[in-house]
């Protein structure tokens, strides 16, 4: 891809960075922080790609003093080493990687559902079946990168979550009450295939990864929302930051909002590192005992007494399995629209009505990421 122009990636109405010939970048799927990513063609494989296009003028620009933890070629090449090992159904692939002189570009498996963010925002909340079918395949992903790559991933929550969409099926028993607090139809739900329109599920973003395996680590990441205590409290930490974070994704998919949550940041970085949460009524009142007690082994500030990755996937309710029902005929698949997150959330939860949900998750300015090579060594 040496051929790149130079060209702004910041603003929505500049024009994409141009690939060489055998990419032709076709839309803009979302924004990053420091980063753009792009649905593609890839003439090469002759399939539809996303490509995640870096640009290095933001580790010179006059932005390095309004965000110092920019993207740098280190990190890039960090994030590309550790998915370049990483082969699971469950996580996203790497397929390639590119530089030009003022982009990097990595090429990446097309997951076209989306964000699960999304389908929480448009079903308000996900019934245990369907959580339980999110929820296990997030942990066989997050059990490969523990036991087999020695990774923590360290940002998990439901926009690093992806999903191949499947065909929406009606429930035609669904009603719509006050009781369900305005829930969604989410469709049939079929053991072993999905419902709400999610199939597979995969685990993304590893550019907060690191290979750790037992070794604990100092460096402060992730988004405060879904940050183990023992990041907020500036201690060292290991694999069961992501449990922690398991355990955060679970009680959203469950009610529609995270366990943690305040306005003012500082106020919430003190319930996280106080692990205050509670199981609000009438939002936990129909759901299971449980799914409780499993979020409660996850949710727990001590890391020592918090669930490991096979410790959750042995939970009883992880081995529930439901009768598989009658293969419905499939109509088309349905439209998994993006959901314009910038709306305001419409379901009553306890978040201030004027904050959209997505501003509940993303408050990852608060712990930042710092590369801690001398302070670890301490």
């Amino acid at each position: 891809m040496g051929g790149v122009k130079s060209q702004p990636l910041s603003t929505a109405g500049q024009t994409k960075p141009s690939a060489n010939d055998r990419f032709q970048l076709l839309e803009r799927m979302g924004d990053g922080a420091f980063s753009v990513v792009y649905k593609a063609y890839d003439r090469h494989l002759q399939r539809h790609v996303a490509i995640k296009v870096a640009r290095k003028f933001q580790m010179k620009s006059s932005q390095v003093m309004y965000h110092p933890f920019t993207c740098t070629r280190a990190s890039i090449y960090k994030e590309v080493s550790i998915m370049r090992t990483l082969r699971h159904s469950n996580v996203v692939s790497l397929l390639d990687f590119r530089e030009s002189n003022d982009y990097f570009y990595l090429i990446m498996d097309l997951v076209p559902g989306g964000e699960l963010f999304n389908r929480i925002v448009e079903l308000t909340y996900f019934s245990e079946p369907l959580a339980r079918h999110v929820i296990l395949q997030v942990a066989e992903a997050i059990r490969y990168l523990h036991n087999e790559r020695g990774v923590v991933h360290r940002d998990i929550k439901p926009e690093n979550i992806l999903f191949d969409p499947i065909p929406y099926i009606p429930d035609p028993t669904f009603v719509s009450s006050a009781s369900n607090r305005g829930k969604k139809d989410e469709g049939v739900f079929i053991e072993g295939l999905g419902g709400g329109g999610i199939g597979r599920v995969r685990l993304a973003d590893f550019g907060l990864s690191k290979v750790v395996w037992n070794e604990p680590t100092l460096t402060p990441c992730g988004t405060v929302g879904y940050t183990a205590p023992e990041i907020v409290n500036d201690q060292k930490y290991s694999t069961g930051v992501d449990m922690w974070a398991l355990g955060c994704v679970l009680y959203t998919l469950l009610c529609g909002f995270p366990p943690f949550y305040d306005e003012d940041v500082q106020i919430l970085t003190q319930k996280v590192a106080c692990g205050y949460y509670t199981f609000l009524s009438p939002w936990w009142d129909d759901i299971s005992d449980s799914a409780k007690d499993l979020i409660s082994h996850l949710l727990t500030v001590n890391p020592h007494d918090r669930y490991s990755i096979d410790e959750f996937l042995a939970h009883p309710w992880c081995r529930i399995r439901l009768t598989p029902a009658p293969q419905a005929p499939c109509s088309p698949p349905a439209e998994v629209n993006e959901v314009d997150t910038g709306r305001t959330v419409v379901a009553k939860t306890p978040i201030t009505p004027v904050l959209t949900l997505k501003e509940a998750f993303d408050v990852s300015y608060a712990v930042r990421r710092v590369e801690h090579d001398e302070v670890s060594r301490r």
